[in-house]
């Protein structure tokens, strides 16, 4: 997470630890707290490739499927086969409907069993669409919904 509000979700949520990942001892707090990590599932692979190879043990996998608005320009080869990583690439949209299906139903079931909790919702008319424009880029906690007025 990378901020109060993130921060406070997470908690809510029932998560064992919350880190803020910009922070300069996150590598430190997720090591004394897991140990050496065996998965990495990343949103933002070019500003944390440093903090996942930190935490990584020999033969970790970081699996990433979204992307900064521009590649990273360096990645750190020697790093990542020191540590014996597997990096994996997934586009969403080249996932199988099927496998698509049956995350979208496991994802209803744990909401419906509680063992899953909503993100915030903000909605916006779509009269107002600049605002929820705004929302986003000012970092918006949870979702932005625009809907038909």
């Amino acid at each position: 997470m990378s901020g109060p509000a993130k921060a406070e979700l997470a908690a809510r949520a029932g998560a064992d630890l919350v880190v803020n990942y910009r922070e300069v001892d996150a590598a430190e707090r997720i090591a004394s707290f897991a140990g050496a990590v065996d998965r990495v599932i990343e949103v933002a692979l070019g500003a944390n490739v440093k903090l996942d190879l930190a935490v990584a043990s020999p033969g970790t996998r970081i699996i990433t499927y979204a992307a900064e608005a521009s590649d990273p320009v360096l990645l750190p080869v020697r790093a990542c086969m020191t540590t014996n990583v597997t990096m994996k690439f997934v586009l969403i949209y080249a996932v199988p409907m099927s496998e698509l299906e049956r995350a979208a139903n496991g994802i209803t079931q744990a909401l419906r069993d509680g063992a899953l909790s909503e993100l915030p919702v903000r909605r916006f008319a779509l009269s107002d669409i600049a605002a929820a424009h705004d929302a986003v880029e000012a970092g918006e906690v949870g979702k932005v919904v625009v809907i038909p007025a």
